[in-house]
């Protein structure tokens, strides 16, 4: 009973984790309405791998992180800030280019290899995902958690993510959500980049200030 108590708490926990729009999200449905939902569905399952890889290692090495994870969370948060801006930096450059640009030009669309290592990349570097992991569901499984629920634990993180980032790839990608895009494209790309900017800054912040 003990490992299927664990297994309701993560996923009641870790939906609503998945529900609040983050880099994970914005990845996922750029691909899908910028370059083509065979896109967006590699990059989110990119994204799930980030999240299986995580929740590995969290579930390996939980004594070790729930021990250090101050120290390693200051270490994260600089590199995940510094990759927000550099995100931010060519979300905000891509806007621009688009205002100019003919309405018949496609947006260049990289390889599918790397659509799903962008995936992956974004999600290993974002500071959501990499605390939720070190802490809150390190902590869920605790030091004594036997191999089963550890297993279990990872199996359900990789299976909700696979399933929610998957769902936004096909959800982005239909006809009239793709419409609605085109017409406030420009002004959304120039959102999102301050609000990756802001982020990756308050990042940045608070790893240095926390040294």
């Amino acid at each position: 009973m003990q490992t299927w108590r664990l297994l309701a708490a993560l996923v009641a926990i870790y939906i609503p984790a998945l529900a609040i729009p983050g880099p994970n999200f914005l990845a996922v449905t750029r691909a899908s309405l910028d370059v083509s939902r065979r896109h967006g569905i590699v990059t989110a399952l990119g994204v799930a791998s980030g999240s299986t890889l995580q929740a590995t290692i969290a579930a390996a090495s939980v004594s070790l992180l729930l021990a250090h994870a101050g120290p390693v969370q200051r270490v994260v948060a600089l590199l995940g800030g510094a990759y927000l801006l550099y995100v931010a930096r060519a979300i905000w450059r891509q806007a621009a280019a688009r205002q100019t640009a003919s309405t018949t030009t496609q947006p260049e669309a990289g390889s599918v290899a790397s659509s799903y290592w962008g995936g992956l990349l974004t999600n290993l570097t974002n500071p959501k995902a990499l605390v939720f992991f070190s802490t809150i569901f390190a902590g869920l499984l605790g030091p004594e958690a036997p191999l089963a629920s550890r297993i279990i634990g990872v199996i359900a993180i990789c299976v909700l993510s696979t399933l929610w980032h998957l769902s936004l790839a096909t959800v982005f990608t239909r006809p009239r959500v793709r419409l609605a895009y085109a017409r406030v494209r420009p002004a959304l790309l120039r959102t999102t980049a301050v609000v990756l900017g802001g982020f990756g800054l308050r990042l940045v912040w608070s790893a240095t200030a926390g040294q």
